[in-house]
């Protein structure tokens, strides 16, 4: 279990991620989806360097 918690940041990495491939994919036009993968990307790099610190 403790694994799979110290991996948990990968799945806002991996959603940021497919949000981009939708938002470049689909056409989209506005920055939205930009913004939200970027933060998701981010947010999912902090959490799974924080928590592999603190869970070693």
């Amino acid at each position: 279990m403790k694994e799979y918690f110290k991996r948990s940041g990968l799945i806002f990495i991996i959603a940021g991620v497919v949000t981009l491939a939708i938002s470049e994919f689909g056409k989209v036009e506005s920055n939205k989806m930009l913004i939200i993968s970027g933060g998701l990307i981010v947010f999912g790099l902090i959490v799974y360097v924080i928590l592999n610190n603190i869970l070693d």
